[in-house]
């Protein structure tokens, strides 16, 4: 231990760090401390909108989530306003072909009856044709010719008496 100096091999560099850490941290100081609050503030900047949007992103889930409870709900009422709409729309239908079919009837009716009064008239024309054929048969047959001209004669004068009535 001869050659051993405590103070300049021991003491004095330690001295030596010792200021020149106090001197380092005293003259970096406030330039650490500006750059740490300007990093510090904008963290907690940043810790306030993460904070802001995970409360706004929980209120929207529990948004979501009630409205998806009340989905079932809203779809239930949904299916009823549909089904009742197609029941009155059912209705309406119904009507509307029971009117149409009563109106069918009506006209199928009035097509027959006009069909069948036509046949009639068609029908007596017919038998009045035949009556007058078979007539006049039966009178060429049973007549003579005298009383066939004595016939006319009568019918031309009441022919002549309705033309003086006439005028």
């Amino acid at each position: 231990m001869e050659n051993f100096d405590l103070l300049n091999s021991f003491i004095f560099p330690y001295v030596n760090l010792a200021i020149f850490l106090v001197l380092a941290v005293l003259i970096l100081k406030k330039p650490l401390q500006g750059a740490l609050t300007g990093k510090r503030e904008a963290y907690l900047t940043m810790l306030d909108r993460a904070n802001t949007a995970k409360e706004e992103a929980e209120r929207k889930q529990r948004e979501l989530e009630a409205r998806l409870k009340s989905l079932d709900a809203e779809m239930s009422r949904i299916r009823n306003e549909v089904k009742e709409a197609a029941e009155q729309e059912a209705k309406a239908i119904l009507v509307s072909a029971e009117q149409l079919a009563e109106h069918l009837k009506r006209e199928a009716r009035r097509i027959a009856e006009a069909e069948v009064t036509a046949a009639k008239e068609e029908i007596r024309g017919e038998i009045l044709n035949l009556v007058r054929q078979k007539t006049a048969e039966e009178l060429a047959r049973t007549l003579d010719d005298s009383r066939q001209h004595k016939i006319v004669q009568q019918s031309l004068n009441s022919l002549t008496g309705l033309k003086e009535l006439k005028v």
